[in-house]
């Protein structure tokens, strides 16, 4: 099978509920979090780099169900077809380096099936399949779907990491303060 198209997805459909204001527009450094999320997946060799939400290149087709839904409308909105592969990111993930998006990419091209990180269902190179379009499609019914449950209709590698801070989501602003912290670790190392 060859792959047609590869394709970056930053999730930025979520109510920020947590935080209290909009996460992708907090900033981390010198960048928000959505610009870090846009910058990250435009370091890697992709076709096209695109974000899902309300107010972004690809609204939900189905509001409210999460990542998943994101996705879903991704797919539909792009015409994504078996053997594509999308690189598929959230906004709140500052401390996200581009070597790790590259890994994940390059594993799932030479091996054709969906790759993430053990532990973490994000970031994620989801291989597109006939499994994984029959699961998008089921969503319609469903009240919601877990990343892991649709990665499940067809075969996921997982590879090691040798830390777990870059993989930190920020949901509130306790965690956004501890990201600029790190942040600046990193920046200062």
């Amino acid at each position: 099978m060859e792959i047609v198209l590869k394709i970056g997805l930053v999730l930025s459909g979520g109510k920020s509920s947590r935080m209290g204001k909009d996460k992708s527009a907090m900033k981390v450094g010198k960048e928000t979090m959505l610009e870090h999320s846009i910058n990250m997946l435009n370091s890697v060799n992709l076709d096209n780099v695109v974000v899902s939400g309300a107010d972004f290149d690809i609204p939900d087709l189905f509001p409210n169900k999460g990542p998943v839904g994101g996705i879903y409308s991704a797919v539909q909105h792009l015409s994504l077809s078996t053997g594509d592969i999308i690189l598929v990111i959230p906004n709140d993930m500052p401390l996200l380096r581009p070597d790790l998006l590259q890994r994940l990419m390059q594993q799932s091209v030479i091996h054709q099936c969906t790759f993430t990180y053990k532990n973490h269902p994000m970031p994620l190179s989801l291989f597109i399949s006939e499994g994984i379009l029959e699961r998008l499609q089921s969503l319609k019914n469903s009240t919601g779907m877990s990343i892991r449950y649709l990665i499940q209709a067809d075969k996921v590698e997982e590879l090691s990491v040798e830390s777990q801070d870059v993989f930190s989501n920020v949901n509130t602003p306790q965690e956004l303060d501890e990201a600029v912290q790190n942040y600046r670790k990193m920046c200062s190392q």
